[in-house]
């Protein structure tokens, strides 16, 4: 901006061009910055001048035409901005629920489990956990597992401590122990594995990560202290597989969700402690780089999805990559197993004696507690008798009447005598009308209707019922269909609104990003920003389909973290149709790109 206008008009050598800048400039500089550049007077001495010549006339009007017109493109597009602003904000109740909507869905999932609970009289409540103990009695104990849990309380505290260290469920979970003894067992006293060990040791471990009963693979399970996990990365690192933008996106949302859960739930005494541990866990997995984390939380769409495609299974990769390692190192230089490890450090901490020696003491207690239950079985003080026609129980009954201070005895006595709500399926086959019924829920004793509910004068019922009904006012299902999750609307008239406005969203934008495209050229030829309003218009647009993405994206995948921990999100929500708006992919529209510009053109010509 020129600061002396007044010099300038007075030497009079201001072409109209000139004169019509200045005022738009100082126009734009004042609607911008709330600062004046030029005075009344200055404007009317750049106004009120005589045109010498017809050039100098038609060379104004131009000008003063091409503004004119730029006021009603300008008028246009804030039209167009607000019935997009009007639309965006007509929806925004059916976006509040996708928003939620994991929310609502871990509300719903922890009713159904409410609804699971067994309704009983007191009668059939006194049946049900007899028959439990009757069950219990005929299960016995496994020969196996009673010689573990006997080697375990025959050890010092120290060593007790010690097997603690180095995995938590030592005490009950045979699992660690038996894999490191089968490791040991193949490695049979050399420094080295042989082909066929090899092949074994990677079976187990490929085995070890598939549960049979989610019919799903489980990347965070060990085979003694070799983690899946770290084998299927490794391979996905091997195969060079690359993780898109988009899924290290997903991660920010999530951790920043996590983020805000846990500080609501640090405010509440009865959530506290369970929201520091949840935020240890996070900074202990922020100290490991983002696309460490991303691998992790993406690995089972990675491997099923290649499992898919080359038609193999999850397990047959885990295999692969794990014979791999054992030739590159692995239970060597890598991941060494107990009975040959000197060291005493641990994740959990040190122990007091080395790995080796803990695991010899193992071996030699689990000896020594086998020795003992075979002579009391001489004895007749306990009986055993075939599971499966290979492996033994010691019968419940024997157990049950043993006199012992064995902490194993005591404990089986102490299963017996509790009923045991979440003890898992036990199945009353010796009476037919019970036969597949659970006998271990947990059991409600209240009024039943007709057909075994709670009533809907009771308690449980009426509270179950008003909940249910609360959270399921939202506008949203689910469906099933090939072994996909389906989000749905409930209401044809709700989803044809939703559908409409998104389209309205998406040609909204593509009208303002022509109108973008004219003001743009008008700004070269004013010589001034006079976009800034239309930017504005176009960034908060931009920012309204951002929204719609967010809302429906943390219905599908839970982005801010409502169902982690609840296992409600293993696989994201589909919809049948693609409903999230490519941003970067609208172009802008052409019917009003080309209408207005040729208006301007007509009016402006080459200075356009």
């Amino acid at each position: 901006m020129v600061k002396n206008i007044s010099n300038l008009l007075q030497k009079g050598n201001l072409t109209p061009k000139e004169r019509y800048l200045l005022i738009v400039q100082a126009d734009v500089i004042e609607a911008t910055t709330n600062k004046k550049t030029l005075t009344e007077a200055d404007k009317e001495a750049l106004t009120s001048w005589q045109a010498k010549t017809s050039n100098e006339a038609r060379e104004w009007n131009r000008y003063n035409e091409g503004w004119k017109l730029s006021g009603r493109a300008g008028l246009e597009a804030e039209m167009i901005y607000w019935q997009t602003r009007t639309d965006h904000y007509r929806k925004n109740i059916i976006d509040m629920d996708l928003q939620f909507y994991p929310y609502y869905r871990e509300q719903l999932n922890a009713l159904q489990t409410l609804k699971k609970i067994k309704v009983v009289d007191i009668k059939e409540a006194v049946e049900i956990t007899n028959k439990q103990r009757e069950q219990q009695l005929k299960g016995g104990v496994d020969f196996d597992y009673a010689i573990y849990q006997l080697a375990f309380e025959s050890l010092s505290d120290d060593l007790k401590k010690d097997l603690k260290t180095l995995y938590d469920e030592v005490e009950y979970d045979t699992e660690y122990l038996d894999s490191e003894e089968i490791i040991a067992n193949l490695f049979n006293g050399k420094d080295t594995l042989t082909e066929k060990a090899k092949e074994k040791i990677a079976e187990l471990v490929a085995e070890r990560g598939y549960n049979k009963f989610a019919k799903e693979y489980q990347f965070y399970h060990y085979f003694a202290d070799i983690p899946i996990m770290e084998i299927a990365k490794r391979w996905v690192k091997e195969k060079g597989i690359k993780l898109s933008q988009k899924q290290y996106d997903r991660l920010e949302k999530i951790k920043a969700g996590l983020r805000e859960k846990i500080e609501k739930a640090k405010k509440d005494k009865e959530t506290q402690e369970t929201a520091l541990k949840v935020e240890k866990n996070l900074k202990e997995r922020d100290k490991s780089s983002g696309e460490n984390w991303l691998l992790e939380d993406n690995i089972e769409e990675i491997l099923e999805y290649y499992a898919r495609d080359n038609k193999i299974t999850v397990k047959d990769i885990i295999k692969e990559a794990c014979l791999r390692w054992l030739d590159e190192g692995l239970l060597i230089s890598d991941y060494s197993p107990i009975f040959n490890d000197e060291g005493k450090d641990t994740y959990n901490g040190d122990t007091k004696h080395t790995h080796s020696k803990i695991f010899k003491e193992w071996l030699k207690a689990k000896d020594k507690a086998r020795e003992t239950l075979k002579s009391l079985i001489t004895k007749g003080d306990l009986k055993t008798a075939d599971k499966t026609g290979q492996d033994k129980i010691i019968t419940g009954d024997s157990l049950y009447n043993f006199k012992s201070d064995y902490k194993f005895v005591k404990d089986f006595k102490e299963r017996v005598d509790k009923y045991q709500p979440n003890l898992g399926l036990v199945y009353a086959d010796d009476d037919p009308k019970q036969k597949g019924d659970h006998l271990d829920r947990e059991l409600l004793i209240a009024d039943k209707d007709k057909d075994g509910k709670p009533a809907v004068i009771s308690m449980f019922g009426m509270s179950i019922k008003k909940i249910e009904a609360q959270f399921n006012r939202n506008f949203f299902t689910e469906t099933k269909k090939d072994g996909e999750t389906y989000l749905e609307f409930k209401s044809d008239e709700v989803e044809k609104v939703f559908k409409e406005i998104r389209e309205d969203l998406i040609k909204s934008y593509a009208r303002l990003l022509a109108f973008s495209k004219v003001f743009k050229r008008l700004s070269k030829t004013y010589e001034a920003e006079i976009d800034y309003a239309l930017k504005e218009r176009v960034k908060n647009v931009s920012d309204f389909i951002d929204q719609h993405n967010e809302h429906l994206e943390n219905a599908l995948e839970d982005t801010r973290g409502f169902g982690v921990g609840f296992g409600l999100y293993k696989k994201p929500l589909k919809t049948k149709d693609d409903l999230f708006i490519n941003r970067d992919g609208i172009l802008p529209d052409t019917e009003i790109l080309t209408s207005w510009t040729q208006k301007f053109e007509d009016i402006l010509g080459d200075d356009f």
